[in-house]
């Protein structure tokens, strides 16, 4: 998602088919593409650090179910590219969960 933070027009067009209609949409577009980058630089590193793998795996688990809800709660769900993303947000919650459970 590093991408999105540099090109976030582009990638709101693709993935959402939306154009930004101002500042304030870039910043936030910019925005996401950095935390889900920074969120999965964290996984990749708590994967060699067990005292951090939960924690980390908690907020990831957080973030992505946050933006199920986003999605799910919204028009967005019509949308055929968005709904593809928040399922597999879903899964990896679920994945997560079990992991969190020791399952």
């Amino acid at each position: 998602m590093l991408v999105q933070f540099v090109a976030p027009s582009w990638i709101l067009r693709h993935a959402f088919r939306e154009v930004p209609s101002g500042a304030v949409s870039i910043a936030l577009a910019r925005h996401w593409g950095l935390l889900l980058f920074c969120i999965g630089a964290l996984l990749i590193y708590a994967g060699f650090r067990p005292a951090v793998r939960k924690p980390a795996v908690l907020l990831a688990s957080i973030e992505k179910a946050g933006f199920v809800a986003c999605v799910l709660g919204t028009s967005l769900r019509h949308r055929p590219v968005v709904a593809m993303m928040a399922i597999a947000d879903a899964v990896m919650v679920l994945i997560y969960g079990l992991y969190l459970s020791g399952l």
